[in-house]
């Protein structure tokens, strides 16, 4: 399967990747209370993973602070190697989808499958953003488009009413991605 290129109309921080994904069809919406309980395990979600991100920072040219520095770095190090062993013997638990080659931005999410929901229809996605903590970000979209490629479908869909926090959180989420892909391409670059 190839990956989607990145489309010139899409405004805003998008994060184009491969992610673990998996949709299902939907009669409706979930009731108000169901919709607010997984809005809060979203943003939870998201909010870990934020702290999973923070790493031990620059230390100038003190050397207390450098040595203080250097053994933050250190135990960051171990706490995420073992976050991520942790989380990978988690993940073989769970029924994790399959990577698709995806879109993400505040407003929605693109991807290609062999089969398309029907435009219009509303789906409940599961997106897992990092497997070392493997919970999925679970959202409501509707089927605006679906385009036939050789294999299957591109298929894109707008979130179903979003609150604001939430929007915020999938921006932050998505800089921090454009941000990292940035950082390994210049450390890829200087190889």
């Amino acid at each position: 399967m190839t990956a989607i290129a990145p489309d010139p109309s899409i405004s805003g921080l998008v994060f184009a990747g491969r992610l673990p994904l998996a949709w299902r069809e939907l009669p409706e919406l979930p009731d108000e209370i169901e919709s607010r309980e997984l809005e809060r395990a979203n943003l939870i979600n998201l909010h870990t993973l934020f702290a999973l991100d923070i790493h031990a920072g620059d230390s100038g040219d003190d050397p207390i602070a450098l040595a203080s520095a250097t053994e933050l770095k250190r135990l960051d190090f171990k706490v995420g190697l073992l976050l991520e062993l942790v989380g990978q013997l988690y993940a073989r638990q769970q029924a994790i989808p399959p990577e698709h080659h995806l879109i993400l931005t505040v407003d929605g999410l693109r991807w290609r499958a062999e089969a398309a929901p029907p435009t219009g229809g509303l789906l409940r996605l599961q997106l897992y953003c990092n497997l070392s903590y493997p919970r999925p970000l679970i959202l409501h979209a509707r089927v605006a488009d679906t385009v036939p490629y050789p294999g299957g479908w591109q298929i894109q869909t707008r979130f179903e009413e979003p609150s604001e926090a939430l929007q915020e959180a999938l921006e932050r989420y998505i800089f921090l991605q454009h941000r990292r892909s940035i950082a390994h391409s210049r450390r890829s670059g200087l190889r």
